[in-house]
């Protein structure tokens, strides 16, 4: 069967897909998998969660608005799926989970890692997200940044001048400054995106799985 590899998540990890699956976008938002066949979001209009980028929607694939935690797809539905940055924002971890493993066969999630999220944890995510072979961990986040300004600090600096300072509590700066300031800051910003990237052993969560696995909840 052939099979082609396309750059899946924000980490870009290269995934083989068999020409003959059929694949959901769990959370498509404004960056839809380039392979799948059917996309899903939770929200249409409402992009709050999804760093204040409007969704993209493709013709020539059906979009449904669905709740990854209750989802309208029958049992296996789907051959592979991928749920990419929506695990650390999820209300019910079990009934996501069992929804994951109830509709496809198999599939990636990926999300920041704790480390990440230490760093520079936005408020709107409620989880640390890791994995240790089948087992997926959540482990409750804090609403204020564990390390304040500091992470304060970082969040601007990765962020300088997106849509994605707007509304959080960011230092002035982040919203944009002028020359020769903003020529460095946004230098700045694409050198710490491309290690993050580099990194992504340490900066994400990549967890495959296939049939089913298991889940874990600590405070």
């Amino acid at each position: 069967m052939t099979t082609n590899q396309y750059a899946t998540g924000n980490s870009k990890t290269l995934i083989a897909f068999q020409d003959d699956w059929l694949v959901l976008d769990i959370g498509s938002g404004h960056n839809p998998h380039p392979r799948a066949n059917v996309l899903a979001d939770r929200f249409f209009e409402d992009d709050a969660e999804r760093t204040g980028k409007g969704i993209v929607l493709d013709e020539a694939k059906p979009f449904v608005i669905a709740d990854a935690c209750a989802m309208p797809f029958k049992d296996g539905a789907f051959d592979f799926l991928v749920c990419s940055h929506v695990a650390e924002h999820i209300d019910d971890v079990p009934a996501f989970c069992a929804e994951l493993q109830r509709v496809s066969k198999a599939g990636y999630v990926e999300t920041p890692s704790k480390f990440t999220e230490l760093i520079r944890h936005p408020p709107n995510h409620r989880w640390f997200v890791s994995s240790k072979g089948s087992l997926l961990r959540f482990e409750k986040a804090p609403v204020d940044h564990p390390l304040g300004a500091l992470g304060k600090l970082f969040f601007s600096l990765y962020f300088y001048g997106t849509r994605q300072v707007a509304n959080r509590n960011v230092y002035a700066f982040a919203d944009g400054v002028g020359q020769p300031l903003h020529f460095f800051l946004e230098n700045l910003r694409g050198g710490l995106r491309l290690l993050w990237r580099l990194g992504k052993a340490v900066t994400y969560t990549r967890f495959r799985w296939q049939g089913k696995f298991q889940w874990q909840i600590s405070d």
